[in-house]
């Protein structure tokens, strides 16, 4: 019997180990595909499939950098980070309202601000568009850093809540005794005690804006404020496409974000669960 049992346990082992093995490449080939690109020749890429490149050169990535594609980067960058800030800010001071201040509508408004986050964006397109051509501020950065705080609101804060929830009151009590204030106890205990809760609804913050490609297209209208999707999207031609350069650039335009991912998975993930209720 207990043999019996030990060969079903190792072929359950060899089938999940399979299946684990089957998912990595089916999701990780499409980079390994672009990146393997990248290296390759204009001409070898279009003399048919390779796996492993016959010839490798670096003239694409040269030719990225000569294009106005770092500019694109640096504007992504810039948006990304200024989204990340403000995102996390808003979010955090609106979670914590909504769970330790009492006032009348205050759980109506919790479930307002998580039901915009259903809203369809491309509804809000020409809104968007008309406010800020409106008020001037067509191609800024400060424009795109807007749109894309107020689509990552709602699910960052309720990532926020749910790490805010199990945050004991008693401590922040604790705290106000020994002649804290209201302010230094949600400064000195509780930022530190939902820390992860901040790193997820940032990494969260972060992502989305960085890849967000439909309001950054209408919204920065200058070519000098394109951002990488709207950069990317640009180096389509319309008789012909550089493969390369396109691969390329997609590499680079990867790398800020799969390294922010590597570092904060763990925090990502915990703060998926948590805002889901699994944890």
């Amino acid at each position: 019997m207990s043999s019996r049992y030990s060969t079903y346990r190792r072929v359950a082992e060899g089938m999940r180990y399979t299946l684990i093995a089957t998912v990595l490449v089916v999701f990780l080939f499409p980079f390994y595909w672009m990146l393997k690109t990248s290296f390759e020749p204009t001409n070898v890429i279009y003399q048919g499939v390779h796996l492993v490149p016959p010839k490798m050169t670096f003239d694409h990535y040269q030719r990225a950098l000569e294009i106005e594609f770092v500019g694109a980067v640096w504007n992504s960058l810039i948006v990304a980070i200024g989204t990340t800030l403000l995102t996390t800010a808003v979010a955090l001071l609106g979670a914590y309202s909504i769970l330790r201040f009492t006032y009348p509508g205050r759980q109506k408004a919790a479930k307002l601000v998580l039901l915009t986050y259903m809203f369809p964006h491309v509804a809000l397109m020409v809104p968007m568009y008309q406010l800020a051509a409106d008020f001037g501020m067509l191609g800024h950065p400060v424009t795109l850093i807007l749109v894309h705080s107020m689509l990552a609101l709602p699910f960052c804060m309720w990532i926020l809540q749910a790490f805010l929830e199990d945050i004991p009151r008693e401590l922040e009590e604790a705290a106000l005794v020994e002649g804290a204030s209201q302010f230094g106890a949600f400064l000195r205990i509780t930022i530190p005690q939902a820390m992860p809760g901040i790193i997820a609804a940032g990494t969260f913050a972060y992502i989305m804006s960085w890849g967000e490609y439909m309001f950054a297209y209408v919204v920065m209208t200058d070519s000098a404020s394109h951002t990488v999707p709207v950069a990317l999207q640009q180096l389509l031609g319309s008789y012909s496409i550089s493969w390369g350069l396109l691969a390329a650039v997609s590499v680079i335009a990867t790398i800020p974000v799969l390294a922010l991912f590597w570092l904060m998975a763990k925090y990502l993930g915990e703060g998926i669960a948590k805002g889901a209720g699994v944890v």
